[in-house]
C-alpha cells in the first residue's frame, strides 16, 4: 500500500510568528521572512523551502531519503521535514539551537530543539556561550527518545514507542494529556498547545496521523 506524501506546515514551539503587513509598493511578498512550507524534493519525498527577506521562498531542501519501504512512516524522511519546516528549528526561534541549554542538574533536560544535528554538550547563546553544559551531545532522535520533556515531571516522555497517548509531542499537538487531561507544566502555569493559536503556521490533521503513525510504529530511526 502507498501512502500519500503531505506537503505540511506547523509550529511546535513558543509563538514564533504572527501575521503581518505586506509592502504597499509593487507585488505583495509572498511569504513573511522565518515562515517555511513543505515541498517536493526532486529526488522524491518532502522537503522544507524557506521564506527569505525578500518574501519569496527559497529552494526546496532539507531532503530526507527516501524510505524504500512505503508502508512505514520513515524518520528522516517524514517526520523530520515536518519538525524542520514547522517547529522554528531552521531560524534563530522557538526549538532552534539557540534556545537549548541542557541542564546537567536536571538530567541534562532543557527547552528542546528540534533541530536535526547532534546537540547539547554546550550552550548555543547567552554569555556561557560555547561552553560546556556537563551534558552529551545527542542525536534529535536520541533527544525525543531519552530526555524527560522540562515542563513534566521525571519519567514523562516525549516520544514513547508504540504509546501516542502517553507521548508528550502528541499531547502538546493535541493540547491535552492522557484522556482528556490538562497538559503536565511543572512551572506553575498550564501548558499550552502547540502551535500557539497567534502562530503563522498550522498543524494539520494529516501531520497528526502521520507523527502517531510513527510512534505507533515503535518511532524507528530509520
Amino acid at each position: 500500500m502507498t501512502r500519500s506524501l503531505f506537503a505540511l506546515t506547523f509550529v511546535l514551539g513558543t509563538s514564533c510568528g504572527t501575521s503581518g503587513g505586506g509592502d504597499d509598493i509593487g507585488d505583495p511578498p509572498v511569504c513573511e521572512l522565518g515562515q517555511s512550507q513543505g515541498c517536493s524534493c526532486t529526488s522524491g519525498g518532502n522537503g522544507t523551502q524557506f521564506c527569505d527577506d525578500a518574501g519569496n521562498f527559497g529552494e526546496c531542501g532539507m531532503c530526507g531519503p527516501v524510505d524504500p519501504d512505503l508502508d512505514a512512516v520513515n524518520f528522516k524522511a517524514e517526520i523530520v521535514p515536518i519538525l524542520a519546516r514547522s517547529c522554528g528549528s531552521g531560524s534563530t526561534a522557538c526549538h532552534a539551537r539557540n534556545q537549548y541549554g541542557a541542564n546537567q542538574t536536571m538530567d541534562c533536560r532543557g527547552w528542546l530543539t528540534l533541530e536535526d544535528a547532534n546537540l547539547g554538550a554546550q550552550f548555543y547563546a547567552g554569555n556561557m556561550m560555547g561552553q560546556s553544559t556537563g551534558c552529551p551531545d545527542l542525536s534529535l532522535h536520541a533527544r525525543l527518545m531519552s530526555i524527560d520533556p522540562w515542563e513534566c515531571a521525571v519519567g514523562a516522555f516525549y516520544v514513547k514507542p508504540g504509546d501516542p497517548a502517553n507521548s508528550y509531542v502528541i499531547q502538546k499537538i493535541n493540547g491535552m494529556g492522557p484522556n482528556g487531561a490538562p497538559l503536565c507544566s511543572d512551572a506553575g502555569a498550564p501548558s499550552v498547545q502547540m502551535p500557539p493559536s497567534d502562530s503563522l503556521f498550522t498543524l494539520n490533521a494529516a501531520d497528526k496521523v502521520l507523527i502517531e503513525q510513527w510512534i505507533m510504529e515503535g518511532a524507528l530511526d530509520n
